[in-house]
Parts: structure tokens; C-alpha cells; sequence
């Protein structure tokens, strides 16, 4: 029977392909949809690619059709909410789109990336795209072209020395491609599919690159996949072997990877700042295969992929600040990929922060507003104008970097407190010695923060000069030596001054969930195995109001264990001897320690001594220090309890 079915389906696509587009045609495989039949199991297996022809253009994300029921709604100002999104894309196309300054090829200033130059290049071809699809003002078109033309023209697009360059920029030409197909020249047309071919595809066939992406387990594979896919389908009737080539083994090699980024929960290893950027091209390239092909061959069925929004909508606190562990700056940016999610799973609340995002104005320098115009595909399908709060105060994941995260009341103010905690291991991409951290956001204040990254291109050439490399994970790399990245300058502890192990990862153990905590207990022990015999940190809100951290460790047999807790604050210390008092403004927070060996109140510079290191002005690092006895165990119970008025 199943085998009858399919060829069923199989012969009403090719008929359907054969005669112009009904509008069930033009609907079949609309942006969220599911394709009609089982979806394939394998690479290429069943898949229908009958629809990218020259005569089927634009079909990446929105068919005609499409734009034009897109159009029509912001017009009547149908949802409020779209309009200020469409509003908002078009005012970043007429501010950065339409620059007038030419494209170049300029190298960073690390010698290795043209990524600016590729990101510069997506804003304004893909702005103007869309620019021109909703006014019909030549402007846009003219512009697009020539910022297309621009980019064909260079020698190459950086495959070898940084391949992330390529899925930016195919990306760019892909939808300036698809979206502008029928009022492009022909010239343009085909310079645009002989660089898509020559700069894109044939470069990831013949593995002309710096790293290879098929086997990554990280945002690479999502980028390069994502921009290499959505060029192969843009362009897809100029050069059909290699284009179904470069979709095939995304889908093999995606699939992999997504089991690694996404399963169990959802939450992502790299952090929200790679969330943003990964998930948004992986998002990016499901919508295209699903509305170009049909299926997405299964790979949002992946574990914990369809809850890895809500993850992101916990990963942000009070005063638009991340959890930022990792490498991931502190400010909060908008969460694109979250409309994809929203509309799939018809879920509108997963949108609650990016609403609130939109209408502050934080939309429009998000960091990655280059793919803006991508989101109204998924935005024209959702009820924009009822969301409300989520209603749950907890949120835990487990995986490879496990976290729980925390907010009491989901009104971003004083009385909201927002508590994240991460377990997992330094060795994992992008990662920090940061096992067993916390931030936390009380009556306005986040008193524990993170620092957070610092920029690669002011890290790389100075430790290559000494010597080092700021991509080798290895225990005894250079990149532990980075000030932001040690443990000894994040919010938890460090056992004999020692570094983390960089593959000793911490375990998320339990979670607590009752009317009077909130938190969770991590098993940090693989990460001080070489220190002490043991380590568990339980990190909870009690009663709505303090802060309690309980850090058990037990020394080796063989070696005492001086125990480091230290917390990253912006408010400034005073020591005392039986507590510190923390002052942020007029807000006030005392940090008291118990500890069955009595600890030493201690404060620490933010002051690296190396010359490559970022400054961190306006931050102090404060606790205690004990030391225990070998064979001995202590606990230690730590609380910020705010001052009363």
C-alpha cells in the first residue's frame, strides 16, 4: 500500500509540474507545511525536485502568491504587529541597504575572514529584495543588482581560508537570485549562478576549505549547509547535478549534527549568541527545502529541536541581558529563528520577548538583521497581536552543555528575578573553564554576571605570535590563558588554582521545583578530578528573595583542596569580617558564608595582566577562600540576601 501511495504522489507532481501553477500548486508546499507524503529516511531518497525550473520564481521561503497576500495584509494594517515588523525591515533597508558605498574584498584585520564583507552584502541584497517585492520601486531592484554584480565579480568568496564566508554570501546571491529572478538582466543571471557554481559548490565538492564543515557539530554546519542549500535551490535548473549534490549532503550531514546541538531538550552547547546565529540558518534552510521541495527529509523531527525555542526564550533576563555563557556578549539579541518555531508548532508565546524586542526598536541593529526580510514568511502565518506570558518558571536541559533556567514572574521588572546555571565542559565548541556557573538578575540588578567573549580578531594573531591558538582546545592551549575564558574569572569555583579539565564535563543531577525554591544541584567533579575527590553545587532562589549557593567538596587523599568561590558582580565590594556588602546604585546585597572550614572573605582584580587581554572596567570578582584538609570534606553555604528597607 505504501508503495502505491508514493507513486501516486510521485506521478501527481510530475502532472503538476507539467501544466502552469493552480493555486493548490502554488500552496503545496507553503512555508511550515509538511510534505503530503511519508518523508524520506535517506538522502535524496524520494525527493521531488521537479519544481525549480526557470518558470518558478521566486520560491525560496514565499512564492508570488504569497508576497502578494503578504502585501495586501500590511496594507489594510491587517496585524499591527506585522506592520511594525515590515516597517522595521524597511527602514534598515533604506538606512544600511541601500549604501552606496561599493562592495569590496577586504580581508578582517586577522588576515583571515571576508565575513563583514559577506554579511554587508546579505543586509543589502536581501533588504532590497524584499524592499522591491513589496513597492515595486525600481530602486530597490537596481540596487540589489548591482551589489549582486559586485560580489560575482570578486575572485573568490574566502573558501579557503574561512568557508563561513561562502554560506554567507551564497546566501546573499541565492535569494537576490530567486526573489528578483524575473526582473533581473540575463547577464546578471547568469553571472550569479556561474559564482554560485564556481565560488559555492564546486568549492565544497572539491573540499577548498579551512575546515570541514560536513562533519562539524556546530554553527558551521548549520551556516554552510544553510547558505549552500539555499543557493542549490534558488539556482537550481542552471547546474541540477551539482545542486542536487550540495542538498544531498546537507541532509546527511545535518542530520548528525543536529542530534549532537539539540538533543535531549533543545538547548544549544555553543550558547544564545550561536543560537541566534545557528539556529537561524538551520531554521533558514528547512523553510527553503519545505517550500521549494516539500520536506525537510525529517531533520526538524530531530530530539529536542522542537522545544529549542523555549530554551532561548528563558536564555534572557532582566535589563535585555543573555545568560551568556560561553563565547556570547552580554546584551540580549533578537531570537529570528523563534518565528520559524512559532508558526511550525503554532505556538505564538514562544514570540513573548521577541515582541517585546520589536517594539523597543531592538530590531532593527539586531545581529543578525541581515536576515530579517526571511521572518515575514512565518510571521504573515501567526496571530501577532495575543501573546501572552509564559506561565512556567522553570526551564532545565540536559545534553552536552546542561542548564536551568529561571524566572520568578515574567514582568522584567524589580520584582522579577532571573537565575541561569550551566553545567557541561570547556572542550566544547566556543566553549569557557565556566562549569558550574551562574548569573543572576534580582531587583533590577544582575549582581552575578559573565563577562562574556572578547573579540577573535583581537585574540588570534597575538597568541599565534607567542606561540598559541585560540581554536585548540587542548588542556594546555594558550585560549585557557585568555583572561575571560579561565575559570578562575567565572562565577564558580577553582580547586588549588588549578584550570577546569577541559574534557571533564559537568552533570545536571537534579532540579528543584517547589512554591518556596527554585534551582538546581550540578556535579562539577569531572571538571577539579584532578584536585579533589568531589565536587556538588546546588544554586537556588529561596522564599522569592535570596540567593543560596551550597558547594560541597571533598579533598583527595593524596592533596589538601584550597577552594576558590568566586562571583563576577558590577556592584562594588566592602569587605567586612563576617560578610561583603555589594552596592549597585542605591540597591544593596549582602553575601554571607557558612562553611564547616572557615572561609577567608576575599576580592580579586579584573585587571589581566596580559597585554592581549580586553579590559573590564566597572566589574570586581568577589568570595572567599578555604582550604580542606586531605581526605576531608566541607560544605559551604553562600547567600545574597538583599538589605532590607
Amino acid at each position: 500500500m505504501k508503495a502505491i501511495l508514493f507513486k501516486i504522489l510521485v506521478i501527481s507532481f510530475f502532472v503538476g509540474a507539467a501544466c502552469s501553477c493552480s493555486d493548490e500548486d502554488e500552496n503545496r508546499f507553503r512555508p511550515g507545511s509538511t510534505h503530503t507524503g511519508t518523508n524520506p529516511t535517506g538522502p535524496g531518497e524520494g525527493l521531488d525536485f521537479s519544481m525549480l525550473t526557470a518558470t518558478n520564481h521566486p520560491r525560496l521561503l514565499m512564492n508570488a502568491s504569497a508576497f502578494t497576500a503578504l502585501k495586501s495584509k500590511i496594507q489594510s494594517n491587517a496585524s499591527p504587529n506585522l506592520t511594525i515588523l515590515h516597517n522595521t525591515i524597511m527602514s534598515l533597508c533604506n538606512s544600511k541597504g541601500m549604501n552606496t558605498k561599493a562592495l569590496t574584498y577586504q580581508l578582517d584585520a586577522s588576515n583571515k575572514r571576508i565575513l563583514d564583507v559577506s554579511r554587508d552584502a546579505l543586509l543589502r541584497i536581501f533588504t532590497c529584495a524584499y524592499a522591491y517585492r513589496m513597492t515595486g520601486d525600481s530602486k530597490y531592484l537596481t540596487k540589489a543588482e548591482t551589489d549582486m554584480n559586485a560580489v560575482c565579480n570578486f575572485s573568490d568568496w574566502n573558501s579557503s581560508r574561512h568557508f563561513l564566508d561562502v554560506g554567507e554570501m551564497a546566501t546573499a546571491v541565492a535569494f537576490g537570485y530567486d526573489w528578483l529572478y524575473n526582473e533581473l538582466s540575463e547577464g546578471t543571471r547568469k553571472k550569479a549562478a556561474g559564482a554560485l557554481l564556481n565560488y559555492a559548490f564546486k568549492q565544497a565538492q572539491n573540499k577548498n576549505w579551512n575546515l570541514n564543515f560536513y562533519e562539524a557539530t556546530n554553527n558551521w554546519n548549520q551556516v554552510c549547509n544553510g547558505g549552500l542549500v539555499c543557493a542549490a535551490l534558488a539556482s537550481y535548473e542552471n547546474n541540477p547535478s551539482e545542486a542536487k549534490d550540495i542538498i544531498e549532503k546537507a541532509l546527511e550531514s545535518n542530520k548528525s549534527a543536529l542530534k549532537v546541538m539539540y538533543s535531549p531538550d533543545g538547548n544549544y552547547p555553543e550558547g544564545a549568541g550561536y543560537w541566534c546565529y545557528g539556529t537561524l540558518y538551520e531554521v533558514l534552510m528547512l523553510a527553503a527545502l519545505n517550500s521549494t521541495i516539500g520536506t525537510d527529509n525529517g531533520l526538524s523531527d530531530t530530539s529536542g529541536f522542537s522545544e529549542t525555542a523555549k530554551y532561548m526564550l528563558y536564555m534572557t533576563g532582566l535589563n535585555s541581558k543573555f545568560f551568556n555563557y560561553s563565547d556570547c556578549a552580554p546584551a540580549s539579541t533578537a531570537a529570528l529563528a523563534t518565528w520559524w518555531f512559532a508558526d511550525k508548532y503554532k505556538n505564538s508565546s514562544l514570540l513573548y520577548n521577541e515582541l517585546r524586542m520589536l517594539k523597543n526598536g531592538e530590531y532593527t541593529n539586531c545581529a543578525e538583521n541581515r536576515l530579517l526580510p526571511m521572518i515575514m514568511a512565518f510571521a504573515n502565518n501567526i496571530n501577532l497581536d495575543n501573546i501572552s506570558a509564559p506561565t512556567e518558571k522553570l526551564w532545565s536541559g540536559k545534553g552536552e552543555t546542561p542548564v536551568v533556567l529561571i524566572h520568578t514572574d515574567w514582568t522584567y521588572t524589580d520584582t522579577d528575578k532571573y537565575l541561569g546555571i550551566k553545567g557541561g565542559k570547556a572542550g566544547t565548541s566556543h566553549g569557557h573553564m565556566d562549569a558550574g556557573s551562574f548569573v543572576y538578575d534580582a531587583y533590577g540588578v544582575r549582581w552575578s554576571m559573565d563577562f562574556g567573549l572578547q573579540s577573535y580578531t583581537t585574540l588570534e594573531t597575538p597568541l599565534a605570535n607567542l606561540g598559541g591558538d585560540l581554536w585548540n582546545m587542548g588542556q594546555n592551549s594558550m585560549r585557557w590563558d585568555v583572561f575571560r575564558m579561565s575559570n578562575l574569572n567565572h562565577s564558580t569555583i577553582t580547586i588549588n588554582d588549578a584550570k577546569h579539565l577541559v574534557n571533564g564535563a559537568a552533570t545536571l543531577t537534579a532540579t528543584i521545583n517547589t512554591a518556596t525554591e527554585l534551582g538546581a544541584t550540578f556535579n562539577l567533579t569531572n571538571a577539579v578530578s584532578d584536585q579533589a575527590a568531589s565536587a556538588i553545587r546546588t544554586v537556588k532562589i529561596v522564599n522569592d528573595q535570596d540567593l543560596v549557593v551550597i558547594d560541597e567538596v571533598k579533598a583527595r587523599t593524596d592533596k589538601s583542596a584550597k577552594v576558590r568561590w568566586c562571583m563576577v558582580t558590577p556592584a562594588v565590594p566592602t569587605v567586612e569580617t563576617n560578610r561583603i556588602i555589594l552596592t549597585n546604585g542605591s540597591k544593596v546585597m549582602y553575601l554571607t558564608v557558612n562553611g564547616t572550614v572557615k572561609p577567608v572573605y576575599k576580592t580579586w582584580s579584573t585587571t589581566s595582566t596580559n597585554s592581549y587581554d580586553q579590559a573590564n572596567p566597572g566589574t570586581y570578582m568577589v568570595g572567599f577562600e578555604a582550604t580542606i584538609t586531605a581526605n576531608q570534606d566541607a560544605t559551604f553555604t553562600t547567600t545574597l540576601t538583599p538589605k532590607q528597607n
